[in-house]
């Protein structure tokens, strides 16, 4: 039991951790988590990595956060190849007993994070390297199965590798990516609810028109008849600010049992337990932010007021829940395959010891391993509970100015974001607006 137990998933700080990050505390939130970083055990060294590069972004610690997270990428290779022998005691007890490596859609967000990082740290080169591996990693992640995933391709990686290519000018890598976006995002309609983001469509027609890919503009204007656009020349007079904000928290996993009483073949009756995970969603109050965009008085070009509110890019939830939901059938086969070793090494054990003793002791040994496997059938319910439930973006073109933004999320009374920008013509300048709302505890 005491193996168990230290095998368990570090719990007992998220509460102050989420707390502190739904009051905007976000310096606190990353103290907790360092502060507790023994308590993660060598097991979890990928989630304390992981939970730190989040709550240094939250933080505005960019820089750090990239570390962290390149930390977590090269454990996670490095337990790709992991040992037979640690999958073969897993076998007799649980996952947990195993060092964490993420979901397949969590190792894939370390680089959209880190893409991010870096595009707020205005590191174009780098953000685009990160976004480029999404790719590359997908591909991994989809050959180790039979069958393809549904989470085969990442929508908001491929925007935002748009907008980095559009930003350097490389107007035809632009257009690839936006064309992948426009590709994915359908499918993630289909599967998560999540719509095309309204600015990709003028993306599409202003990029491919400044390429004379008339085919293709003309496609694209049929797709999208009420689309409006400017010319990439006039494009680049103009400056972007490109507001990424959050809602929530990522959901977290629980256990769901299933008990199947069957005969011990000595008349009692064995407990079959197979433990589920299951991803719960944490909603918030947040459903997006209204972002106001004001130009300084007295200085040319700038003396007009912007306003866009920030649409949905990515649904960390819900592809969460539907990556989990695509792979159960695996996870099933496997925790079946684990409940049927632990009646199979009981029932041997109660066996040698009858043969043994002779006095029928064999059935307290039958009892005791019902009980141990009761006991240790839990499911793998460790995940990346720091990520946001959801990202949002705006896009706002401005001439050229000195402009003050103010970003109002809904539902968090206080966390107004206010920033003074300096633009130039052709520029764009990240901004990220890091409250995550009020969370529900697990």
């Amino acid at each position: 039991m005491g193996m168990l137990a230290a095998c368990a998933p570090p719990t007992q700080h998220y509460v102050r951790v989420e707390t502190s990050l739904a009051q905007a505390r976000f310096a606190d939130a990353d103290h907790l988590v360092e502060e507790h970083a023994r308590h993660y055990g060598r097991k979890n060294q990928v989630l304390y990595a992981l939970d730190r590069a989040m709550t240094l972004h939250y933080a505005g610690r960019y820089e750090e956060s990239n570390r962290f997270l390149e930390r977590a990428e090269l454990l996670i290779d490095d337990l790709f190849t992991k040992s037979v022998t640690a999958e073969a005691r897993a076998m007799f007890s649980n996952d947990l007993t195993l060092p964490y490596e993420g979901e397949d859609f969590e190792t894939v967000l370390i680089n959209v994070v880190s893409a991010l990082n870096y595009a707020l740290l205005g590191e174009w080169d780098d953000a685009l390297v990160e976004a480029r591996k999404v790719d590359h990693k997908l591909n991994v992640i989809n050959d180790r199965y039979a069958k393809k995933n549904v989470y085969r391709e990442d929508a908001f990686a491929r925007y935002l590798s748009g907008i980095l290519y559009e930003g350097r000018g490389e107007l035809n890598d632009a257009f690839i990516a936006y064309r992948n976006a426009y590709d994915t995002y359908r499918v993630y309609l289909e599967q998560y609810g999540t719509p095309i983001p309204p600015t990709l469509p003028a993306d599409l027609l202003r990029v491919t028109e400044a390429l004379d890919l008339t085919d293709e503009h003309a496609h694209y204007r049929e797709l999208f008849p009420a689309a409006t656009w400017i010319r990439q020349r006039d494009f680049r007079t103009q400056a972007e600010l490109i507001i990424v904000s959050y809602d929530g928290l990522a959901p977290v996993k629980v256990n769901e049992f299933v008990d199947a009483p069957i005969p011990d073949g000595s008349g009692g009756v064995y407990i079959l337990r197979v433990a589920f995970p299951k991803f719960v969603p944490r909603p918030t109050g947040l459903s997006g932010a209204d972002v106001r965009v004001v130009g300084e008085a007295g200085v040319a070009g700038s003396q007009s007021t912007f306003l866009q509110r920030t649409f949905l890019v990515e649904d960390i939830t819900a592809i969460a829940q539907k990556d989990l939901a695509d792979r159960i059938g695996r996870i099933s086969a496997k925790a079946i395959a684990r409940a049927a070793a632990k009646y199979a090494a009981t029932r041997a054990a109660e066996h040698g010891v009858n043969q043994s003793k002779g006095d029928g002791s064999g059935a307290i040994v039958g009892l005791l391993g019902n009980l141990y496997g009761l006991a240790s059938e839990q499911a793998d319910t460790r995940s990346w509970r720091t990520l946001p439930g959801a990202i949002r973006m705006a896009r706002i073109l401005v001439p050229p100015g000195r402009y003050t933004v103010e970003i109002v999320p809904d539902g968090a009374p206080g966390a107004t974001t206010t920033r003074d920008v300096t633009l130039a013509a052709g520029r764009k300048l990240f901004i990220a607006e890091r409250a995550v709302g009020t969370v529900s505890a697990y």
